[in-house]
This record gives structure tokens, C-alpha cells and sequence, in this order.
């Protein structure tokens, strides 16, 4: 994917003492058309099982923090949608790095959609490549 700016689906998960992003993205220009959008067709609750069984994690998709990065087509700009315990700039540096998001073309928003878990994430999050899945 080199940096090419990318959208996709994400959450952050406590694993030992520090929160790691795991995420299923895809460069912005092979996204599905959404309306006027760009955005990954694979659902949280697709994915969620796969990751679960993998590396072991309780709790459901929506226990975690969670989001979207969507491309706006018309505006030309990226927008991740996020819950509202990741507003912290230590989460939103972390998905502006592991999508390759230019910052000056993305906004990050709460949707109550995202805004459900029961778990909390703390501490800070590495700047490194989030776990892939697809």
C-alpha cells in the first residue's frame, strides 16, 4: 500500500498494559462506492470473530473502541469517524499514521453508531503499522 492514503474499519484493543490498533484497510481509490463516498465494504461484525479467535480478545465488536475512515468524494477530503474515547491526540496521531492520512484533508467526527463500548483503552498507543486484517 506504500502511503497511499487509505480507508477502512478499526478498533483499539488494551493488549498487556498499552492500546494496539487493528484495523482492515485498503487504498481510498479501491474502496466501494458509497453515495458520494468511498468506504470498505467489510462490516465490524464480519470481521470482529476472525480477529477474536485469532489473537484471543473478549468481549464483542462493539465492546471496543471503534471506527471508520471513509473517503468524501466531492469534498476530497477523508473523514474518520470515531467513538468518543479515542479524541485524545495520542489515538487520533495513531490513525492518521497507520491510513497514511494527510492531515490537512481529514476530520475526525463522533457518530453514535461508534460510540457504544464498555471497555476502555488508555495510555499511549506506538506509532506503528496497526494489525491488518482483511
Amino acid at each position: 500500500m506504500n502511503d497511499v492514503p487509505c480507508i477502512g474499519i478499526f478498533w483499539f484493543v488494551m493488549r498487556g498494559d498499552r492500546p494496539q490498533l487493528f484495523a482492515c484497510l485498503r487504498p481510498w481509490p479501491e474502496g466501494e462506492d458509497y453515495g458520494d463516498f468511498k468506504t470498505e465494504p467489510t462490516a465490524h461484525y464480519d470481521l470482529w470473530p476472525r480477529i477474536k479467535r485469532k489473537l484471543n480478545i473478549s468481549g464483542e465488536y462493539e465492546d471496543w473502541p471503534r471506527g471508520r475512515v471513509v473517503y468524501d468524494l466531492p469534498g476530497k477530503r477523508f473523514t474518520a469517524y470515531i467513538d468518543r474515547q479515542l479524541a485524545g491526540d495520542t489515538y487520533r496521531t495513531a490513525i492518521l499514521h497507520a491510513f497514511h492520512l494527510p492531515i490537512e484533508r481529514t476530520r475526525f467526527a463522533f457518530d453514535a453508531h461508534y460510540g457504544r463500548a464498555k471497555f476502555k483503552v488508555t495510555g499511549t498507543c506506538p506509532l506503528c503499522p496497526p494489525i491488518a486484517f482483511r
